[in-house]
């Protein structure tokens, strides 16, 4: 090893590390309080509101889509929802 780093390393701790003073100790500590928390009642409040609006969701049934004669591009959603709607019926018709 390089014996420069040794004798910087060595003058580092021959220093003599000075101690804070106890009312800047007791500054920072007065300063570092917990930040507070919200509330459990408003925490409970935004809970039951997005299990509301999951349950709406969830169990909100689907506008009936109306296929339109004069533009295929329109139907052909509906015809693939079919088609999907068809295959979900057999998956549990054989289970």
């Amino acid at each position: 090893m390089n014996t420069n780093l040794d004798a910087f390393e060595n003058d580092l701790r021959a220093l003599n590390r000075r101690e804070l003073p106890e009312e800047w100790r007791n500054e920072i500590l007065q300063r570092s309080k917990p930040a507070t928390r919200t509330p459990r009642w408003l925490v409970a409040g935004w809970s039951v509101a997005w299990a509301a609006i999951m349950v709406m969701y969830f169990t909100t049934p689907a506008e009936p889509a109306t296929p339109s004669s004069d533009s295929w591009s329109k139907a052909a959603p509906t015809m693939l929802w079919q088609q999907r709607a068809a295959s979900i019926e057999a998956l549990l018709a054989a289970n």
